[in-house]
Formats: structure tokens, C-alpha cells, sequence
């Protein structure tokens, strides 16, 4: 059995700069500080890990917890009013949600969400783009700071929904920081795009049937 581990936005979801503005309105918003909006910048690419580092940065000693939620439910309402003031196309990533069908399809594989958003959102974005994801495993930075936490996460939950062995774990990611995790956990990493350069590349989400010929897949 396979595990195919999906990051959401740049890769199923067209919303980086959705996200970039949306975030740092939700934290200014919050917490009356301005960010930092490249996310290259931070040490965990991730909602709750930029929210942390912000948290440190400018000593800020309100509970943890609650700062999270709120910012979590602002960013989510910020995001929502977005999304449903443009055309949804305008977040299509054109063949994501035919790979994720694909996927989904196949006997010999199992699909899990690997994401560094926060669930309600991520998931948000994903029922707008019309990506069905109540029969995939899910684990976001609702979850756990890291990227390598949140992917060995969701290998865990997905070996426990499917009860199978997998043989290969696949992260399809369109960022430097979903490169250094897999390699951190021994997975096969697809990039897509050309944010960043590695031997298993897609050039965009409509050619993915040529993943599973470079991973020497059927």
C-alpha cells in the first residue's frame, strides 16, 4: 500500500497570497502587531508556528491557547469573506481535484492531508475548490507546530484508518520547508512547480499521472 501525503496551498489550493494577507490582517487584527509576511522567514512554516514566533518575538503573555483561537476564528472569518467574494475558479489549481480523485480511486493507495494551516480553514479552502475530504486522513498545525510532526502525524492516523502496511510515503508539496520534512522522515518527496528544484518535479497539477511513472508506480 501507498500513502500519498498532500500539502494544500500552492498545491491543491491556489491561496498563498490569500493566506499571506488574511493571516497577517487575523494577527494584526488580534494582536495589533504587523508581521513579517514571507513565510521563508519563520522556523516552522506553519499557522500555529508563525503565531508562536510572534508570540516570542513581541513577549506576549496572554494564554497561548486563547490568542490561537482567536486568531484562528478571525483568520477563518477573513478567509471566508474572501473566497466568497471571487470566482472559486480563481483558487483552482487546474488538475488538483482530478489528482485527488485519482488518488482516492485507486486500491492501492491511501490519501491523507498533510497541511500547515490550521483545520477550519484548510478545510474551507479545500470545500470551496470542491474538494471532497470526508473519506481522507487529516492532520494540520491544529495539530502540531512542525511540518515533520505534522506529516508523521498523519502517517499515524492514516495506518490506523486503513489498517494497512505502507511501502512507500509520497508528500506532494510545492515548498522547500515540505522538501526538508520528507527528507527528515525518509519519505519520497513531488514537488510541484518551481519554488523548488528536486529530481521528482511536476510543472503544475494537470500532468500528474507522470508522478506515478517517476516514482516507478503503476
Amino acid at each position: 500500500m501507498n500513502l500519498f501525503l498532500l500539502d494544500v496551498d500552492g498545491t491543491l489550493v491556489n491561496s498563498k497570497v490569500l493566506d499571506q494577507r488574511c493571516l497577517t490582517q487575523a494577527i494584526s487584527d488580534v494582536l495589533g502587531v504587523t508581521i513579517d509576511p514571507d513565510w521563508s522567514h519563520y522556523q516552522n512554516v506553519t499557522d500555529s508556528g508563525v503565531l508562536d514566533e510572534i508570540l516570542s518575538k513581541h513577549q506576549i503573555d496572554e494564554s497561548r491557547s486563547l490568542v490561537h483561537r482567536k486568531v484562528e476564528a478571525r483568520y477563518l472569518e477573513l478567509v471566508r469573506t474572501e473566497m466568497a467574494t471571487h470566482p472559486h475558479a480563481e483558487y483552482q489549481i487546474e488538475g488538483a481535484k482530478e489528482f485527488v480523485s485519482h488518488l482516492a480511486q485507486r486500491a492501492d493507495t491511501h490519501v491523507a492531508i498533510a497541511t500547515g494551516g490550521w483545520e477550519s480553514v484548510a478545510k474551507l479552502k479545500l470545500r470551496t475548490v470542491g474538494i471532497d475530504t470526508s473519506s481522507l486522513t487529516f492532520a494540520s498545525s491544529s495539530d502540531a507546530i512542525s511540518r515533520t510532526e505534522i506529516m508523521a502525524l498523519a502517517t499515524f492516523r492514516a495506518k490506523q484508518d486503513s489498517g494497512a502496511v505502507f511501502e512507500r510515503r509520497v508528500v506532494i508539496g510545492d515548498g522547500e520547508w515540505n522538501r526538508n520534512a520528507s527528507r527528515e522522515l525518509g519519505y519520497d518527496f513531488v514537488a510541484v512547480g518551481h519554488q523548488v528544484d528536486h529530481h521528482t518535479q511536476l510543472t503544475n497539477m494537470t500532468h500528474y499521472q507522470s508522478v506515478f511513472s517517476q516514482l516507478a508506480l503503476q
